[in-house]
């Protein structure tokens, strides 16, 4: 169902849709195509840095390889090799001196970096320049890298890192790299020269970038840390996403979460090997411009949109006042203030519509009381009807019961049976209103119990439950005998076991709860109440218990009346709830 709005909601609406939105959307979509850019950009400028790194990193390893070769193929290294291998005495000592300056002169370019250079013969001996090595030389011999090595001899064979193996170097990794002669070179039985250098040879490339806000890592075919520009543990191991992504190709880029926050990591693998150049840059460091524009054009936007939000809100209630007062008064009318009055004033229209409005609820109010009126009536006449359904019936059945017990027998309790019928019709038609208090409600239930007693011929054990300070309480006429009518006449009749009835009144914070329960037969489970909750079931009562819920409904409201419930062992019981009444009240007169 289509709900209406307020004037000044719907005006407000419309300027939130025409202008605060927009100007929200361009906003975000202004800055969004902005990051996407300042994004784009930094990649393209990261994979850039990566592949010239990777370009270097692959021209070092040439130049490096290159020098190894020169070395490897050098007829003065082999002679002199050979010498070192098949003399003794002064006379390698000479030989191992001019290797010294013969290898030297190579490795001039990059003095310090060279650890070692080793010298493997095929009859299981070995010579090591600069420094011994500390592994089995079986062990070494019995490597991948020296079979394959040795499978394509004339090549330099770029090992990249490995473990330390020789004596006097203290760092857990070494760079490494083999030269096999071939045979037609051969002037020795040298088979394998193993070239080891400084695990940070490659450092300096990385460190040469004055970029101090990115990680850089050399990384290697087994996703080992060769290299890094910063404090690293080289050789540990890449995280799982980053080994994922760098086995996809031979560059790109990916956002990385694993690393202590986001990031841009951009990769490029080095030509001629299986290593990669891998470049991390914080997210924070990249969108630090795009956060300075962002922060501004928000303030701005904010600005711009309390600026309109003021200048349609002075618009709206100039528009709307003279509407919202009238509104006011409205609520006030169906809230039940019908003296409620608007003020004439505005426009043409609104002094129009505010004299409608008095005079409809000048009009509204006289009717509300003509209704009261009528209703009050309608309620007195109600009363009456039920009333006279209660005496007729209890009247009849009642000089009944006398008239055949006089005709059976001339018995004495005729004239006590008499006297309290007396009695309780005396009540019934007393002119002194619809209501009595609990002590005179109380004396007439026994006499009506005396008269059930004589009528079935049996007695009943009544137990009386009476709270303190409740019998000078009031309430309506023969409230209880119904009740009681329908326990013994319903419940009792047919057992063949002592009957017994139980009433208790009692007083309840502002309400006076009165009980009534017998040991009787009962009734079905499915009776005791309705199993849409809206009312209680009377058919099993008959038309007196339904008459006593009807005027306690009637007279004091739907949180009132009779509740029926099991009464244990057996027999039902009957709660009656009514409010606390200390003083006759004349309006429920007749």
């Amino acid at each position: 169902m289509h709900k209406n709005m307020r004037m000044s909601t719907t005006l407000r609406l419309f300027f939130i849709l025409v202008v605060i939105i927009p100007v929200i959307l361009i906003s975000y979509i202004i800055l969004h195509i902005y990051k996407r850019d300042i994004l784009e950009q930094n990649k393209e400028r990261s994979l850039q840095t990566s592949e010239a790194l990777a370009y270097s990193v692959s021209q070092e390893i040439s130049r490096m390889s290159g020098l190894f070769a020169s070395i490897g193929v050098d007829r003065d290294v082999f002679e002199t090799v050979s010498a070192i291998h098949h003399s003794t005495g002064i006379e390698k000592q000479a030989a191992s001196y001019n290797l010294k300056i013969l290898i030297e002169k190579y490795t001039a370019s990059v003095s310090g970096r060279v650890l070692s250079v080793n010298f493997f013969f095929d009859n299981n001996q070995s010579y090591s320049y600069l420094k011994n090595v500390m592994t089995d030389e079986n062990n070494i011999r019995g490597e991948s890298w020296y079979k394959e090595t040795l499978n394509a001899r004339g090549n330099v064979r770029f090992l990249g890192m490995i473990p330390n193996l020789l004596y006097g170097n203290y760092n857990l990794y070494l760079m490494a790299a083999a030269f096999s002669p071939q045979e037609l070179h051969s002037l020795s039985s040298l088979e394998m020269i193993l070239f080891t250098f400084e695990s940070g040879a490659f450092d300096h490339i990385l460190q040469s970038r004055d970029n101090s806000e990115s990680i850089l890592h050399i990384v290697s075919d087994d996703h080992q840390i060769i290299a890094s520009n910063t404090i690293v543990d080289r050789g540990s191991l890449i995280t799982n996403n980053w080994i994922s992504n760098l086995d996809s190709q031979s560059k790109g880029a990916f956002v990385d979460n694993e690393n202590g926050g986001k990031h841009l990591v951009t990769y490029a693998r080095v030509d001629n090997t299986d290593w990669f150049i891998v470049q991390m840059i914080p997210f924070s460091s990249l969108m630090e411009k795009y956060n300075n524009v962002n922060s501004f054009v928000w303030l701005l936007a904010v600005f711009i949109i309390l600026a309109l939000v003021l200048i349609s809100f002075y618009f709206v209630s100039n528009v709307t006042k003279p509407l919202s007062e009238l509104l006011r008064q409205i609520v006030r009318v169906t809230g039940g203030d019908l003296s409620a009055r608007c003020t004439e004033s505005g426009s043409l229209e609104m002094v129009r519509l505010g004299h409608s409005f008095n005079l409809m609820t000048a009009q509204i109010q006289d009717l509300l009381e003509q209704h009261e009126q009528q209703e009050t009536e309608k309620r007195k006449a109600e009363f009456a009807a039920l009333q006279s359904q209660i005496n007729p019936h209890f009247l009849i059945n009642t000089l009944n019961s006398i008239k055949f017990m006089a005709l059976i027998s001339k018995a004495d309790n005729i004239r006590s049976m008499t006297h309290a019928l007396t009695r309780m019709l005396a009540s019934s038609f007393n002119r002194g209103g619809l209501l009595i208090t609990v002590e005179e409600e109380i004396d007439l239930l026994k006499h009506y119990l005396y008269i059930m007693e004589i009528r079935f011929g049996r007695p009943i054990e009544t137990d009386w439950d009476i709270g303190p300070n409740v019998t000078r309480y009031y309430l309506l006429k023969l409230l209880l005998q119904p009740i009681l009518e329908n326990s013994i006449i319903h419940g009792l009749k047919e057992v063949n076991y002592p009957a017994k009835i139980q009433i208790s009144i009692r007083q309840t914070d502002n309400d006076l709860l009165i009980a009534i329960a017998d040991n009787g037969v009962g009734m079905p489970e499915e009776l005791f109440a309705d199993p849409q909750g809206k009312s209680p079931i009377y058919s099993f009562s008959g038309m007196g218990n339904k008459n006593v819920h009807n005027r306690i409904q009637l007279h004091y409201g739907r949180g009132y009346g009779l509740h029926y419930e099991p009464h244990q062992p057996n027999g039902t019981k009957v709660t009656i709830r009514l409010p606390i009444i200390t003083e006759p009240d004349e309006s429920v007169e007749p």
